[in-house]
């Protein structure tokens, strides 16, 4: 039986070709096992409570462009000193005073107090308030909008009060704080972010040396440095998510990580401030759904929780 040229050249390639494909998979198999490896755990970095600086650290770099010193108008400034040295006026009687105010024209502000700095002053102030609040306390979901309800209850209440009963407490509280006339300083806004901005650099630093977590489908890694590494056993766990500050999750979308062992009876673990928690979540859901449970598995896990 004779064989054509086509069958010969077919023949003679087919060894050929196979040795070519094992040495190209033998090649492509470690990026390719990197990559899965990669696609089946979940990395992130835990941080203290430092983290939620940020805006108090970035304000002053934001705002110095924006907080040039305030130059008053000498001609306004003369006429402001003048009538501030000139002695104040004998009271007179209403309808002289209506007549007066009619003809002449209302009093010049301030010409050292800026508009435009007092709105930054402003904006700084409650940059600091939010992140003195994220430092101290944690208010939760339910407190969150307790404060929310009673705040604007508050301000409801107000204006009523001075529409029908002519009460304007909250209008002199107003009054009083746009009496401070408060000015920006931007050198002050950014001397304190440069010194801020130290200990948070030296913060972010450490935390991705200290505390770094490893979770794959079957085991909970934990890299410190300088100590043991802490792993919880293999086996399915039960993980739930918790936010106990409303003013964290909206600084940085951080919550509270939990471990729970598989029937979600134990904890064991409690990871805190993990920030961008919602897709970690949903990271760490698509690989832990792929984990089969057993009965067996479950018993050995409850042993195994025992020993923590």
């Amino acid at each position: 039986m004779t064989t054509t040229p086509d069958e010969n050249t077919s023949a003679s390639a087919t060894p050929g070709s196979k040795t070519d494909a094992i040495h190209e998979s033998k090649k492509r198999s470690p990026s390719a096992a990197d990559k899965n490896e990669r696609r089946h755990e979940v990395k992130f970095v835990t941080y203290p409570k430092l983290l939620f600086i940020w805006p108090l650290v970035l304000a002053g770099f934001v705002l110095y462009p924006f907080g040039a010193p305030h130059e008053p108008i000498s001609a306004t400034v003369a006429q402001y000193e003048a009538r501030q040295a000139a002695p104040a006026p004998q009271p007179k009687a209403a309808t002289e005073t209506s007549a007066e105010s009619a003809q002449n024209p209302p009093a010049q502000t301030n010409p050292y107090v800026s508009h435009r700095l007092e709105v930054l002053g402003w904006i700084y102030i409650w940059v600091l308030l939010v992140v003195t609040l994220t430092l101290g306390v944690d208010i939760g979901r339910n407190e969150a909008g307790f404060w929310v309800v009673l705040i604007a209850a508050i301000w409801v209440l107000g204006l009523w009060l001075q529409d029908v009963k002519g009460f304007t407490l909250f209008g002199d509280i107003y009054r009083w704080f746009a009496g401070l006339d408060v000015q920006y300083n931007r050198g002050f806004g950014l001397a304190v972010s440069v010194m801020l901005a130290v200990p948070y650099l030296v913060m972010i630093f450490w935390a991705r040396v200290n505390d770094k977590w490893r979770i794959t489908h079957n085991e909970f890694e934990h890299y410190a440095f300088g100590k043991s590494d802490d792993s919880l056993g293999r086996g399915a766990k039960t993980i739930r998510t918790s936010y106990p500050d409303v003013l964290e999750l909206l600084l940085a979308c951080a919550g509270t990580l939990i471990v729970y062992n598989a029937t979600g009876t134990r904890e064991l673990r409690r990871i805190p401030h993990v920030v961008f928690l919602p897709l970690v979540r949903k990271r760490l859901d698509h690989i832990l759904e792929k984990t089969a449970v057993t009965t067996a598995q479950m018993e050995e896990e409850e042993e195994d929780d025992d020993d923590y």
